[in-house]
Protein backbone atom coordinates (compact mmCIF):
# COMPACT_ATOMS: atom_id res chain seq x y z
CA UNK A 1 0.00 0.00 0.00
CA UNK A 2 1.16 3.41 -0.72
CA UNK A 3 -1.58 6.45 0.36
CA UNK A 4 -1.90 8.72 1.53
CA UNK A 5 -0.62 12.09 1.81
CA UNK A 6 -3.43 12.88 4.14
CA UNK A 7 -1.34 10.93 6.78
CA UNK A 8 1.72 13.00 6.27
CA UNK A 9 3.00 14.64 9.25
CA UNK A 10 0.33 17.53 9.10
CA UNK A 11 -1.40 16.52 6.31
CA UNK A 12 0.91 18.32 3.94
CA UNK A 13 -1.91 19.83 1.19
CA UNK A 14 -0.47 23.21 1.70
CA UNK A 15 -3.35 25.08 0.13
CA UNK A 16 -6.65 23.09 0.96
CA UNK A 17 -5.79 20.13 3.46
CA UNK A 18 -6.02 20.27 7.14
CA UNK A 19 -2.81 20.88 9.04
CA UNK A 20 -2.98 18.22 11.10
CA UNK A 21 -3.95 14.42 10.75
CA UNK A 22 -7.75 14.01 10.65
CA UNK A 23 -9.58 10.89 12.01
CA UNK A 24 -12.31 8.99 10.05
CA UNK A 25 -15.33 8.74 12.14
CA UNK A 26 -16.66 4.49 12.32
CA UNK A 27 -19.05 4.35 9.70
CA UNK A 28 -22.68 2.42 10.39
CA UNK A 29 -25.23 1.46 7.83
CA UNK A 30 -25.13 0.68 3.64
CA UNK A 31 -21.83 2.07 2.09
CA UNK A 32 -23.31 1.94 -1.09
CA UNK A 33 -27.28 2.34 -2.79
CA UNK A 34 -28.03 2.22 -6.15
CA UNK A 35 -28.64 5.55 -7.75
CA UNK A 36 -32.03 6.31 -9.13
CA UNK A 37 -31.14 7.74 -12.68
CA UNK A 38 -32.98 11.19 -11.57
CA UNK A 39 -30.15 11.22 -9.14
CA UNK A 40 -27.12 10.49 -11.70
CA UNK A 41 -24.35 13.14 -12.63
CA UNK A 42 -23.93 13.94 -15.64
CA UNK A 43 -21.19 11.43 -16.88
CA UNK A 44 -18.97 14.36 -18.50
CA UNK A 45 -15.27 14.65 -17.42
CA UNK A 46 -13.44 17.73 -17.07
CA UNK A 47 -10.50 15.86 -18.40
CA UNK A 48 -10.55 15.53 -22.04
CA UNK A 49 -8.02 12.98 -22.81
CA UNK A 50 -9.26 8.99 -22.20
CA UNK A 51 -6.00 7.72 -22.39
CA UNK A 52 -5.06 7.51 -18.74
CA UNK A 53 -9.05 5.72 -18.21
CA UNK A 54 -7.87 2.99 -20.83
CA UNK A 55 -4.69 1.90 -19.27
CA UNK A 56 -6.21 2.23 -15.70
CA UNK A 57 -9.09 -0.11 -16.88
CA UNK A 58 -6.55 -2.61 -18.11
CA UNK A 59 -4.54 -2.37 -14.80
CA UNK A 60 -7.79 -2.76 -13.38
CA UNK A 61 -8.80 -6.12 -15.28
CA UNK A 62 -5.59 -8.37 -14.62
CA UNK A 63 -5.85 -7.50 -11.37
CA UNK A 64 -9.55 -9.02 -11.12
CA UNK A 65 -8.92 -12.04 -13.50
CA UNK A 66 -6.18 -13.13 -10.95
CA UNK A 67 -8.79 -12.98 -8.24
CA UNK A 68 -10.91 -16.43 -7.52
CA UNK A 69 -13.86 -17.09 -9.90
CA UNK A 70 -16.26 -17.87 -7.26
CA UNK A 71 -15.08 -15.16 -5.14
CA UNK A 72 -18.26 -12.44 -4.50
CA UNK A 73 -17.97 -8.65 -4.20
CA UNK A 74 -20.70 -7.56 -2.03
CA UNK A 75 -22.30 -3.91 -3.39
CA UNK A 76 -24.95 -2.87 -1.55
CA UNK A 77 -27.58 -5.37 -1.36
CA UNK A 78 -26.06 -7.43 -4.78
CA UNK A 79 -23.36 -10.02 -4.86
CA UNK A 80 -21.36 -9.96 -7.94
CA UNK A 81 -18.30 -11.80 -9.42
CA UNK A 82 -15.14 -10.32 -10.41
CA UNK A 83 -16.13 -11.47 -13.77
CA UNK A 84 -19.04 -8.61 -13.98
CA UNK A 85 -16.31 -6.07 -12.69
CA UNK A 86 -13.71 -7.10 -15.70
CA UNK A 87 -16.43 -6.81 -18.04
CA UNK A 88 -17.27 -3.48 -16.92
CA UNK A 89 -13.80 -2.38 -17.17
CA UNK A 90 -13.98 -3.58 -20.36
CA UNK A 91 -16.55 -1.67 -21.30
CA UNK A 92 -15.47 1.48 -20.21
CA UNK A 93 -12.58 0.98 -22.64
CA UNK A 94 -14.85 0.07 -26.08
CA UNK A 95 -17.03 3.65 -25.16
CA UNK A 96 -13.67 5.30 -24.63
CA UNK A 97 -12.58 4.21 -27.48
CA UNK A 98 -15.75 4.48 -29.85
CA UNK A 99 -17.79 7.25 -28.58
CA UNK A 100 -17.66 10.61 -30.49
CA UNK A 101 -19.23 13.29 -28.05
CA UNK A 102 -19.51 13.68 -24.16
CA UNK A 103 -23.43 14.11 -25.09
CA UNK A 104 -22.83 10.19 -26.32
CA UNK A 105 -20.58 9.41 -23.48
CA UNK A 106 -23.15 10.29 -20.96
CA UNK A 107 -25.87 8.46 -22.84
CA UNK A 108 -24.23 5.30 -23.38
CA UNK A 109 -22.77 4.97 -19.74
CA UNK A 110 -26.83 6.09 -18.31
CA UNK A 111 -27.98 3.11 -20.81
CA UNK A 112 -25.81 0.42 -19.93
CA UNK A 113 -24.32 0.72 -16.56
CA UNK A 114 -25.56 0.49 -13.14
CA UNK A 115 -24.79 3.45 -10.93
CA UNK A 116 -24.34 3.10 -6.89
CA UNK A 117 -23.71 6.09 -4.79
CA UNK A 118 -21.73 6.45 -1.74
CA UNK A 119 -23.14 7.42 1.36
CA UNK A 120 -19.47 9.36 2.48
CA UNK A 121 -18.91 10.41 5.64
CA UNK A 122 -22.06 10.59 7.21
CA UNK A 123 -24.89 9.00 5.23
CA UNK A 124 -25.60 12.30 3.35
CA UNK A 125 -23.24 11.28 0.43
CA UNK A 126 -20.71 13.49 1.43
CA UNK A 127 -17.22 12.25 0.41
CA UNK A 128 -13.65 13.74 1.52
CA UNK A 129 -10.97 13.96 -1.42
CA UNK A 130 -7.24 14.11 -0.44
CA UNK A 131 -4.76 12.80 -2.74
CA UNK A 132 -0.69 11.51 -2.73
CA UNK A 133 1.75 11.63 -5.14
CA UNK A 134 5.74 9.63 -5.49
CA UNK A 135 8.62 11.68 -4.27
CA UNK A 136 11.87 11.70 -6.40
CA UNK A 137 14.53 11.66 -3.73
CA UNK A 138 18.35 12.01 -4.07
CA UNK A 139 20.10 8.55 -2.34
CA UNK A 140 23.10 6.92 -1.82
CA UNK A 141 23.42 3.09 -1.33
CA UNK A 142 26.60 3.90 0.87
CA UNK A 143 26.74 5.49 4.16
CA UNK A 144 28.36 9.30 4.01
CA UNK A 145 28.85 12.49 5.08
CA UNK A 146 26.21 13.66 2.58
CA UNK A 147 23.82 10.85 3.09
CA UNK A 148 23.49 9.97 6.47
CA UNK A 149 19.85 9.00 7.05
CA UNK A 150 19.18 5.15 6.40
CA UNK A 151 16.16 3.50 4.90
CA UNK A 152 15.86 -0.21 6.53
CA UNK A 153 14.36 -3.33 4.79
CA UNK A 154 11.78 -4.76 6.91
CA UNK A 155 13.85 -6.87 9.81
CA UNK A 156 14.10 -10.74 10.14
CA UNK A 157 13.23 -10.60 13.68
CA UNK A 158 9.72 -9.09 13.14
CA UNK A 159 7.25 -11.61 13.61
CA UNK A 160 3.27 -11.58 13.59
CA UNK A 161 1.09 -13.77 16.18
CA UNK A 162 -2.21 -15.06 14.23
CA UNK A 163 -4.57 -14.57 17.65
CA UNK A 164 -7.51 -16.64 15.71
CA UNK A 165 -4.86 -19.57 15.77
CA UNK A 166 -5.02 -19.34 19.66
CA UNK A 167 -8.91 -19.49 19.96
CA UNK A 168 -8.85 -15.66 20.82
CA UNK A 169 -9.48 -12.40 18.65
CA UNK A 170 -10.94 -14.11 15.71
CA UNK A 171 -11.54 -11.69 13.20
CA UNK A 172 -8.67 -9.40 14.48
CA UNK A 173 -5.54 -8.64 12.75
CA UNK A 174 -2.35 -10.74 13.79
CA UNK A 175 -0.36 -9.19 16.18
CA UNK A 176 2.98 -7.26 15.25
CA UNK A 177 6.07 -7.67 17.31
CA UNK A 178 9.87 -9.25 17.88
CA UNK A 179 10.67 -11.80 20.73
CA UNK A 180 12.30 -10.39 23.59
CA UNK A 181 15.23 -11.59 25.26
CA UNK A 182 13.03 -13.22 27.73
CA UNK A 183 11.27 -15.35 25.02
CA UNK A 184 7.95 -13.10 25.33
CA UNK A 185 6.29 -11.01 22.13
CA UNK A 186 6.84 -7.59 22.75
CA UNK A 187 5.91 -4.70 20.40
CA UNK A 188 8.00 -3.67 17.61
CA UNK A 189 10.67 -0.93 18.15
CA UNK A 190 9.22 2.54 17.94
CA UNK A 191 10.33 5.47 15.36
CA UNK A 192 12.47 6.83 18.69
CA UNK A 193 13.96 3.60 19.34
CA UNK A 194 15.21 2.88 15.76
CA UNK A 195 15.87 6.72 14.56
CA UNK A 196 17.30 7.84 18.21
CA UNK A 197 18.33 4.98 20.08
CA UNK A 198 19.80 3.30 16.62
CA UNK A 199 18.12 -0.05 17.85
CA UNK A 200 18.71 -1.34 14.27
CA UNK A 201 21.76 0.16 13.32
CA UNK A 202 24.44 -1.95 12.09
CA UNK A 203 22.43 -5.24 11.80
CA UNK A 204 22.92 -5.02 7.68
CA UNK A 205 19.00 -4.07 7.05
CA UNK A 206 20.05 -0.33 5.21
CA UNK A 207 18.90 -0.57 1.38
CA UNK A 208 19.51 2.88 0.97
CA UNK A 209 20.67 6.50 2.68
CA UNK A 210 18.95 9.70 2.20
CA UNK A 211 20.18 13.85 2.85
CA UNK A 212 17.45 14.63 4.67
CA UNK A 213 15.20 12.62 7.45
CA UNK A 214 12.30 15.14 6.25
CA UNK A 215 12.63 13.39 3.11
CA UNK A 216 12.95 10.31 4.98
CA UNK A 217 9.89 10.77 7.03
CA UNK A 218 8.12 12.04 3.88
CA UNK A 219 8.62 8.71 2.19
CA UNK A 220 7.51 6.19 5.34
CA UNK A 221 3.61 8.92 4.85
CA UNK A 222 3.87 7.96 1.33
CA UNK A 223 5.30 4.43 1.22
CA UNK A 224 7.02 4.57 -1.87
CA UNK A 225 9.46 6.66 -3.73
CA UNK A 226 11.67 6.89 -6.30
CA UNK A 227 15.16 7.08 -5.52
CA UNK A 228 17.93 8.41 -7.82
CA UNK A 229 21.49 7.53 -7.18
CA UNK A 230 24.83 9.84 -7.85
CA UNK A 231 25.55 7.95 -10.67
CA UNK A 232 21.82 8.78 -12.49
CA UNK A 233 20.80 5.26 -12.11
CA UNK A 234 16.78 4.99 -10.57
CA UNK A 235 14.92 2.39 -8.11
CA UNK A 236 11.84 2.14 -6.34
CA UNK A 237 11.59 2.06 -2.90
CA UNK A 238 8.68 -0.10 -2.38
CA UNK A 239 6.75 -0.06 0.80
CA UNK A 240 7.08 -3.53 2.71
CA UNK A 241 6.00 -3.12 6.10
CA UNK A 242 5.06 -1.08 9.11
CA UNK A 243 6.17 -1.43 12.72
CA UNK A 244 2.47 -1.69 13.55
CA UNK A 245 2.60 1.07 15.70
CA UNK A 246 0.26 3.91 15.96
CA UNK A 247 0.24 7.00 13.68
CA UNK A 248 0.89 10.69 15.49
CA UNK A 249 0.54 13.84 13.87
CA UNK A 250 3.80 15.48 13.90
CA UNK A 251 2.20 18.69 13.13
CA UNK A 252 -0.05 18.23 15.45
CA UNK A 253 2.93 17.71 17.96
CA UNK A 254 3.93 21.29 17.13
CA UNK A 255 0.76 23.11 17.23
CA UNK A 256 0.29 21.76 21.16
CA UNK A 257 3.37 23.20 21.48
CA UNK A 258 2.10 26.39 20.29
CA UNK A 259 5.09 26.98 17.84
CA UNK A 260 2.21 26.92 15.09
CA UNK A 261 -1.60 27.75 15.42
CA UNK A 262 -3.84 24.74 13.72
CA UNK A 263 -4.89 26.37 11.16
CA UNK A 264 -1.25 27.75 9.81
CA UNK A 265 0.81 25.24 9.77
CA UNK A 266 1.56 23.53 6.38
CA UNK A 267 4.48 21.12 4.69
CA UNK A 268 6.92 23.96 3.60
CA UNK A 269 6.55 25.57 7.40
CA UNK A 270 6.83 22.52 9.12
CA UNK A 271 10.11 21.14 6.54
CA UNK A 272 11.39 25.04 7.13
CA UNK A 273 11.19 24.76 11.20
CA UNK A 274 12.93 21.80 11.24
CA UNK A 275 15.42 22.74 9.22
CA UNK A 276 15.81 25.84 11.13
CA UNK A 277 15.79 23.76 14.47
CA UNK A 278 17.66 20.67 13.81
CA UNK A 279 18.94 20.29 17.52
CA UNK A 280 14.93 19.49 17.89
CA UNK A 281 14.34 17.98 15.15
CA UNK A 282 14.90 14.36 16.02
CA UNK A 283 12.88 14.56 19.04
CA UNK A 284 9.82 16.17 17.15
CA UNK A 285 10.06 13.72 14.52
CA UNK A 286 10.29 10.79 16.92
CA UNK A 287 6.94 12.18 18.11
CA UNK A 288 4.96 9.90 15.47
CA UNK A 289 6.15 6.39 16.63
CA UNK A 290 5.13 4.49 13.38
CA UNK A 291 8.17 3.47 11.01
CA UNK A 292 8.18 1.60 7.73
CA UNK A 293 9.86 -0.26 6.05
CA UNK A 294 10.98 -0.74 2.74
CA UNK A 295 12.05 -2.92 -0.45
CA UNK A 296 14.54 -1.80 -3.16
CA UNK A 297 12.83 -2.73 -6.84
CA UNK A 298 13.21 -1.93 -10.63
CA UNK A 299 11.07 1.06 -11.48
CA UNK A 300 8.16 -0.29 -13.57
CA UNK A 301 8.09 1.00 -16.95
CA UNK A 302 5.56 3.50 -16.45
CA UNK A 303 7.59 5.20 -13.64
CA UNK A 304 4.75 4.89 -11.40
CA UNK A 305 4.40 2.95 -8.31
CA UNK A 306 2.52 -0.26 -7.65
CA UNK A 307 -1.17 0.10 -5.56
CA UNK A 308 -2.49 -2.76 -3.17
CA UNK A 309 -3.48 -4.27 -6.83
CA UNK A 310 -0.25 -5.00 -7.67
CA UNK A 311 -0.74 -2.87 -10.40
CA UNK A 312 1.16 0.57 -11.08
CA UNK A 313 -0.88 3.43 -10.56
CA UNK A 314 -2.29 5.80 -13.36
CA UNK A 315 -1.87 9.19 -12.35
CA UNK A 316 -5.42 11.22 -12.02
CA UNK A 317 -7.17 7.75 -12.55
CA UNK A 318 -6.29 5.89 -10.07
CA UNK A 319 -7.79 6.62 -6.59
CA UNK A 320 -7.53 4.85 -2.91
CA UNK A 321 -10.36 3.41 -1.66
CA UNK A 322 -11.30 1.50 1.45
CA UNK A 323 -11.79 -1.50 0.31
CA UNK A 324 -14.29 -2.74 3.12
CA UNK A 325 -16.86 -0.76 1.47
CA UNK A 326 -15.46 0.18 -1.86
CA UNK A 327 -14.40 -2.80 -4.39
CA UNK A 328 -10.55 -2.45 -5.77
CA UNK A 329 -10.79 -2.90 -9.34
CA UNK A 330 -14.10 -0.65 -9.45
CA UNK A 331 -14.64 1.92 -11.75
CA UNK A 332 -15.69 4.85 -10.11
CA UNK A 333 -16.66 8.64 -11.23
CA UNK A 334 -16.53 11.10 -9.23
CA UNK A 335 -16.88 15.10 -8.84
CA UNK A 336 -15.04 17.52 -6.70
CA UNK A 337 -12.59 20.36 -6.39
CA UNK A 338 -8.91 20.06 -7.37
CA UNK A 339 -6.26 21.82 -7.57
CA UNK A 340 -4.26 22.73 -10.87
CA UNK A 341 -0.18 23.19 -10.73
CA UNK A 342 2.03 23.91 -13.42
CA UNK A 343 4.94 21.70 -14.02
CA UNK A 344 7.40 23.42 -12.42
CA UNK A 345 5.14 23.10 -9.62
CA UNK A 346 3.40 26.40 -8.93
CA UNK A 347 -0.31 26.36 -7.81
CA UNK A 348 -2.15 28.37 -10.36
CA UNK A 349 -5.97 27.53 -9.19
CA UNK A 350 -8.90 25.39 -8.14
CA UNK A 351 -11.27 23.90 -10.49
CA UNK A 352 -13.74 21.64 -10.86
CA UNK A 353 -12.45 18.09 -11.28
CA UNK A 354 -15.22 15.24 -12.74
CA UNK A 355 -13.76 11.93 -13.86
CA UNK A 356 -13.84 8.41 -13.98
CA UNK A 357 -10.94 6.48 -12.39
CA UNK A 358 -10.00 3.20 -11.22
CA UNK A 359 -10.08 1.84 -7.69
CA UNK A 360 -6.20 0.50 -7.84
CA UNK A 361 -4.79 1.28 -3.85
CA UNK A 362 -5.18 1.58 -0.41
CA UNK A 363 -4.42 3.87 2.29
CA UNK A 364 -3.85 3.89 6.19
CA UNK A 365 -5.88 6.99 6.43
CA UNK A 366 -8.32 5.95 3.41
CA UNK A 367 -11.35 4.59 6.03
CA UNK A 368 -14.94 4.62 5.34
CA UNK A 369 -16.97 5.05 2.68
CA UNK A 370 -16.16 8.68 2.77
CA UNK A 371 -12.94 9.07 2.28
CA UNK A 372 -11.07 8.82 -1.28
CA UNK A 373 -7.02 9.63 -1.74
CA UNK A 374 -6.35 10.44 -6.03
CA UNK A 375 -3.08 9.21 -7.18
CA UNK A 376 -1.57 12.45 -8.79
CA UNK A 377 1.83 11.09 -10.21
CA UNK A 378 5.74 11.93 -9.27
CA UNK A 379 7.52 15.29 -9.75
CA UNK A 380 6.69 19.03 -8.45
CA UNK A 381 3.02 18.99 -10.40
CA UNK A 382 2.40 15.97 -8.90
CA UNK A 383 3.52 17.02 -5.70
CA UNK A 384 1.51 20.69 -5.94
CA UNK A 385 -1.86 18.87 -6.45
CA UNK A 386 -1.17 16.38 -3.89
CA UNK A 387 -0.85 19.05 -1.12
CA UNK A 388 -3.10 21.33 -2.84
CA UNK A 389 -6.23 18.71 -2.36
CA UNK A 390 -8.42 18.50 0.04
CA UNK A 391 -12.33 19.00 -0.67
CA UNK A 392 -15.48 17.55 -0.26
CA UNK A 393 -17.42 15.46 -3.38
CA UNK A 394 -19.40 12.66 -4.43
CA UNK A 395 -18.35 9.27 -5.31
CA UNK A 396 -20.61 6.95 -7.35
CA UNK A 397 -19.78 3.01 -8.36
CA UNK A 398 -20.60 2.23 -11.76
CA UNK A 399 -21.05 -1.37 -12.85
CA UNK A 400 -22.00 -3.13 -16.17
CA UNK A 401 -25.64 -4.19 -16.23
CA UNK A 402 -26.08 -8.03 -15.71
CA UNK A 403 -27.58 -9.76 -18.72
CA UNK A 404 -31.02 -11.31 -19.20
CA UNK A 405 -31.24 -14.18 -17.36
CA UNK A 406 -30.61 -17.26 -19.51
CA UNK A 407 -31.94 -20.01 -16.92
Amino acid sequence: MISAILGLLLSPAAAQAPAVAVSTPAFAGPALRLAAEEDYPRFEESFPSKAGLIRAARKAIKYLEALPAAKTIRVADRDYGPAQLIDTAKAVIDLAQKAKTSDEFDAKVREGFDVFQSAGLDGTGRVVFSSYYQPLLRASLKKTAAYPYPLYRRPKDMVEVDLAAFGKAAGEAPVLGRVASDGKVVPYFTREDIDRRKALAGKGLEIAWLKDRFDALDLHIQGSAILKFPDGKEKLAKYAATNARSYNSVGLTLVKAGVFARDEITHDKLRDYLRKNPDAESWILASNPRYVFFELAPLPEDGEPFGATEQSLVPARAIAVDPAFMPLGGLYFFSTTSPQADKDGRLLGMSANTRFAFGLDTGGAIKSPGRVDIYAGHGAQAAATARGQWADGKLYLLIKKLPPRER
